[in-house]
């Protein structure tokens, strides 16, 4: 039976990624009938990322191009000197931001699992949370999952970003957080800078609008940005173009980033929340609680995030670029323990 199962588990690895104990006892075989459609399917995303890649990369050219050329000469008009030296001093903090996280985040290795020489797979049971990928055949750290995509084992992996054209990993998952948070800022940052001017350049006249500014004490926002002359057609399509597009991609980026931030805080990757969920509902039915053990208490949880420990401030090393290195190596994590430490969160060490 045994030889069986070996022969039908050699014939389908071209097709079946599958994580399984060293024992071997627990194996989902009707995945490989999917796994050929989704291989088929992740081969495609490389080159969604690329395009993906590309489309970042323009959006934020064209933004940056729009407001050099229309919204400074507007703000420098309605904006008292010192406001507008604020505003420009803020705007570049925040495009340098966001230029450094994302290039870092594109550009560094998530982290890759060891590749061992001669592995015994039940070596690995020796290691506490270790296991045997069965794509690459090799060892498989505690939160390290394989991705098709990228055809190696990352190290705490979160997910495949086709926007950011690699796997967010252990590795520059700080990199891809802070990127959406800065970007974030930064398209709020444009539509607060251009809404008066578009509500001008569309000729927008609901009177409900107008009340509701005059309650919020905006209405001379809107007085302002219609002084002056009439401005090109080119400069009015821009900045229209630009605000829309940075108001989608706000309520986009707080979504997105509402929901990585509250992942953090718990101590789960976007594959372990999945996970997790599922281990939880089995342990219900036994009667048991699920305990994360990665989980050191929402505070700690984001010290370890941001690598803010031994001696690392949030000044130098968050509101600033910073390329610091995570706070261990991935591979080897500090748990709580389900059993001793089960009402008990410590800050690892």
């Amino acid at each position: 039976m045994n030889r069986l199962l070996r022969a039908l588990r050699n014939f389908c690895l071209p097709v079946l990624s599958l994580t399984r104990t060293p024992g071997g006892r627990y194996i989902e075989w009707s995945s490989a009938f999917f796994d050929p459609v989704m291989d088929v399917c992740e081969k495609g995303v490389w080159f969604v990322g690329l395009l993906c890649f590309v489309l970042v990369i323009a959006g934020i050219s064209l933004v940056v191009t729009t407001f050099y050329m229309y919204v400074i000469p507007y703000l420098w008009r309605v904006q008292h000197p010192f406001w507008f030296t604020v505003y420009l001093a803020y705007g570049h903090y925040l495009l340098l931001s966001i230029s450094f996280h994302y290039f870092r985040g594109v550009y560094t290795d998530p982290g890759t699992a060891p590749k061992i020489p001669d592995f015994d797979p039940y070596s690995a049971e020796l290691r506490r949370g270790w296991k045997v990928c069965h794509k690459c055949e090799g060892p498989k750290p505690p939160r390290a999952h394989h991705c098709r995509i990228c055809n190696r084992c990352v190290l705490k992996m979160d997910h495949h970003c086709p926007w950011m054209f690699n796997c967010v990993g252990h590795q520059n998952h700080r990199y891809f957080m802070l990127f959406v948070i800065y970007m974030w800022m930064g398209t709020t940052y444009v539509v607060n800078c251009t809404w008066a001017r578009v509500v001008v350049l569309m000729e927008i006249k609901a009177k409900f609008l107008y009340d509701v500014l005059d309650v919020l004490g905006m209405s001379e926002s809107v007085s302002l940005a219609a002084e002056g002359p009439a401005p090109p057609h080119a400069e009015g399509t821009f900045v229209v173009m630009v605000f829309f597009i940075c108001f989608g991609v706000t309520i986009a980026l707080g979504i997105l980033g509402g929901w990585n931030m509250y992942l953090i805080s718990v101590s789960e990757t976007t594959i372990e929340f999945y996970t997790n969920k599922k281990e939880a509902k089995d342990l219900r039915k036994e009667g048991k609680e699920f305990v994360n053990v990665y989980d050191y208490g929402c505070w700690n949880n984001w010290k370890v995030f941001l690598g803010i420990v031994n001696g690392r401030s949030f000044f130098r090393h968050v509101l600033l670029p910073s390329g610091h290195s995570p706070h261990h190596d991935g591979m080897d994590w500090n748990r709580n323990d389900v059993l001793s430490c089960a009402h008990s969160r410590t800050m690892p060490v």
